[in-house]
């Protein structure tokens, strides 16, 4: 099933606007999304990103628009409460082709991209919001622009155990309502961090935590009950929940947040006030050295952050200081009048080095332009507010969308939508924009590499842009035209050195002299022997490409200049990019080949009896009697430490 939809010019009734608006381009009511989900990627490796949306349509039942799928006996089943799609640019207009064929993505779901597999395209982890009829797992990339299910992926106790019902000896689904994906325990490999449900035939379970990828298709829980009463080994039942991977502290480990409700009849978390409600905002710090992969709980949303429940948040380097920045809004018991209204708070972030290590701190920006203002996304997937260079300034701009009572220019209530451009001083100005509630925002180049276009799908009411005929109001998915200039590419950083030790290896660089404080990094290792991306990296190594961004996200070295890792014997090529805050990338910046170990990459190698007998560590520090699945640190007799993976 195909559509082909084209822009058209924007009417006469923007004109009264300033030069610098936001101008609506084209509204296209049969792609009408609520609570969308999904990315921007460039699956073809054309230079060109498509779109990857799901969602919940609002059209009536009517195949032409709707989507038909084919069902477990390969029966068609036209879909009415759920719908996804890839839309991809053929020269003149955009294409509207099925995501898949026996399945969809589920509403405030999670599509995050990857290249798992090291062939040098992107693949994506879908994780459908809970959703058992919906797709969940990893997705490869056919080089064709289509995506096919990774039927080797699997989650596994702390043993490498498969997880079973005690009841019936089943194996357990796992069933994720959000993830993100990080290098958690710098071993070059990509983990998640989740949050869900493991699923059996009569029962569902909550387990959230942190999934260590062994190598071999199969992910190791860890943490479980990290999220949620520790001492009590209780997961919350989270839902309407959102999950993101940063490295807050800048000491080269990457650390998560999550937002969510907590569902259920059982222990609850305490707000800032000391209530006991069903929401929480928690920021977790990975021990980094001391741990990696093991992780404490910030106590941000005790500390400085009313905001729980039901929202989104962002996290970058507003003010261009150096630190990230957390801007986060949601359902607020403490705050609210009633249980329903949101509370925006953007927290500016300070790292303080000590001799434990790098220790961060928030403080509420009180001149925050929607500081406490009550503006409702209502839609925790990660697309529910953006975080991108829009104007072409260097700094990141803030687009916060959603309904309100009162909009923050004192008008009346309506579905809309805000721009808050970023300065030295953070978010202190806004920019009214065409918006809506239980949308989902994205940025298309509509066929050109470099301009980016701000896109969403949701209800929309607002008068101010929407007349009911040349741009109807209601639900669709909504084009725009970014009025500004193109954001110039960054320059690459300079002298790559890297430092091996064994199998430790250490990764660094010097910023581009033009380069501003709030750039971040994204490394590559390409392991030569087979000639694939060990790390999941997600941009174009070497060509004439070399650099271009293949999705819209931060580098996956976050904002460190330097990195340490632990890599498996191979010899590796590497590089770093700058990345910056509109998501555009350099090119590589190359050094050295690492040679690691005997040089010689085996991704299942064979342990000696006399290295067994040694003591044996799995990654996330527990020690084992013999090497389990996956990646193990055997230290041996003599003091020396080596990596193996059995």
């Amino acid at each position: 099933m195909k559509k082909l939809f084209t822009l058209i010019a924007a009417s006469a009734m923007t004109l009264g606007l300033s030069a610098q608006s936001i101008t609506i381009s084209s509204v296209d009511e049969g792609l009408a999304n609520d609570y969308a989900s999904g990315c921007e990627i460039d699956l073809d490796n054309d230079g060109i990103k498509e779109l990857i949306v799901g969602g919940s349509p609002n059209w009536p039942a009517d195949a032409s628009i709707g989507q038909v799928i084919l069902d477990a006996e390969g029966n068609e089943v036209f879909m009415e409460s759920r719908c996804s799609w890839i839309l991809k640019w053929n020269g003149t207009a955009y294409e509207k082709t099925q995501l898949a064929d026996d399945g969809v993505i589920g509403i405030r779901s999670s599509v995050i991209p990857a290249d798992f597999n090291g062939d040098g395209y992107v693949d994506v982890y879908i994780a459908s919001g809970g959703d058992a009829n919906t797709l969940n797992g990893i997705f490869l990339n056919n080089k064709q622009g289509r995506l096919v299910k990774d039927n080797t992926f699997r989650v596994v106790d702390e043993q490498g155990n498969a997880i079973v019902d005690e009841e019936t000896g089943t194996q357990l689904r796992w069933l994720p309502r959000s993830i993100d994906l990080a290098d958690f325990n710098n071993d070059g490999l990509i983990d998640i961090v989740s949050c869900g449900w493991w699923l059996g035939a009569n029962s569902e379970t909550a387990m959230t935590g942190v999934l260590i990828n062994q190598g071999d298709g199969t992910y190791k829980v860890t943490n479980r009950f990290l999220i949620g009463v520790e001492e009590e080994e209780y997961s919350y039942p989270m839902a309407l929940c959102t999950i993101k991977a940063f490295d807050l502290n800048n000491d080269g480990y990457a650390d998560f947040m999550v937002q969510g409700n907590v569902d259920g009849d059982g222990l609850k978390p305490e707000t800032a006030g000391g209530r006991t409600v069903g929401r929480t905002f928690m920021a977790f710090l990975n021990l980094g050295a001391e741990g990696p992969g093991e992780f404490y709980d910030l106590g941000l949303a005790q500390g400085v952050s009313h905001t729980f429940g039901n929202g989104n948040f962002n996290v970058v380097d507003f003010n261009n200081d150096g630190t990230p920045d957390i801007f986060v809004t949601g359902e607020s018991p403490d705050d609210a009048v009633s249980g329903w209204a949101y509370f925006g708070q953007l927290l500016l972030g300070k790292v303080t080095k000590s001799g434990d290590g790098n220790e961060v701190s928030y403080t509420e920006n009180s001149q925050f332009a929607a500081n406490h203002k009550d503006v409702r996304p209502l839609n925790s997937s990660n697309n529910g507010t953006r975080a991108i260079d829009y104007n072409a300034d260097g700094y990141y701009d803030l687009f916060l969308l959603g309904w309100t009572e009162q909009m923050l220019d004192g008008t009346g209530n309506t579905q809309s939508g805000w721009l808050l451009p970023g300065s030295a001083n953070g978010l202190t100005s806004y920019q009214r924009i065409p918006g809506a509630s239980e949308q989902g925002i994205f940025f298309l180049d509509y066929g050109v590499e470099g301009a980016l276009n701000y896109t969403f799908t949701g209800y929309h009411g607002d008068a101010t842009y929407f007349d009911g005929t040349t741009f109807p109001g209601g639900r669709s998915m909504v084009f725009t035209k970014n009025p500004w200039a193109v954001s110039a590419r960054p320059d690459a950083p300079t002298a790559p050195k890297a430092e091996v030790d064994g199998y430790d290896v250490k990764l660094s660089w010097t910023p581009a002299s033009t380069s501003m404080k709030n750039v971040t990094y994204e490394y590559y290792l390409k392991e030569k022997t087979t000639g694939r991306i060990y790390n999941a990296s997600t941009s174009f190594v070497g060509g004439e490409k070399d650099g271009v961004r293949k999705v819209l996200r931060e580098g996956n070295a976050y904002m460190n200049t330097e990195i340490s890792l632990t890599l498996p014997d191979g010899t590796y090529e590497w590089g770093v990019q700058t990345v910056n805050a509109a998501l555009r990338g350099s090119t590589f910046a190359k050094g050295q080949d690492l040679v690691v170990g005997s040089g010689q990459f085996n991704s299942i190698s064979t342990v000696s009896t006399a290295v067994a007998e040694q003591a044996v560590y799995t990654l996330d520090g527990k020690r084992v009697a013999e090497p389990q699945k996956g990646v193990n640190i055997v230290r041996l007799t003599d003091g020396s430490v080596k990596k193996i993976m059995k």
